[in-house]
């Protein structure tokens, strides 16, 4: 019940950028946790194969808590420049991306890696901002893929069916 209210209430983009800091922060912030829990869910049972509780939290904290944290800090601060700016533009979110690469350097404390993170953050924000100007879908979801159950519209059966094709092929 509180899954299915947080993706469809609390989305970034459903006010204006410079309104509604709450809703934009827990926005990004749902996307990380949840991206960084699987991240760390596989560190925990593959990579690390933590054994007691401790090594678990330990493992989970250490993807968790600043994925979340660069989630929360891009969006209040794409928040915090456009309220002091007054207007909607690139800048807003390259601001944003240079303060969430410094959160990803304190977190990794490797300089190049955070660099080359911050510039790739800069990219996609900059994309990002592009197509809410012009109203272009980078990653547009067509309808038909959802109802598709094989990504490859070919039938490669050695024997066929005598009865023909079933209704969900």
């Amino acid at each position: 019940m509180l899954l299915p209210y947080l993706q469809n209430n609390w989305r970034y983009s459903n006010a204006p950028e410079g309104q509604q800091p709450f809703e934009k922060v827990l926005g990004l912030s749902k996307y990380g946790f949840g991206a960084s829990f699987l991240i760390g869910g596989y560190d925990c049972i593959i990579i690390s194969q933590a054994y007691t509780f401790w090594e678990a939290l330990n493992t989970m904290s250490y993807w968790v808590v600043p994925i979340t944290a660069m989630c929360a800090t891009f969006a209040s601060v794409a928040y915090t420049v456009t309220k002091i700016r007054g207007q909607d533009g690139y800048a807003n979110y390259v601001l944003a991306s240079l303060a969430t690469g410094g959160v990803f350097y304190h977190w990794q404390k490797k300089g190049i890696l955070s660099h080359n993170f911050t510039i790739a953050l800069i990219a996609c924000a900059i994309v990002k901002k592009h197509s809410d100007f012009i109203g272009w879908n980078p990653f547009p979801l067509d309808p038909e893929i959802l109802t598709q159950h094989s990504t490859i519209p070919i039938d490669f059966t050695i024997v066929k069916d005598p009865r023909g094709r079933r209704p969900w092929e």
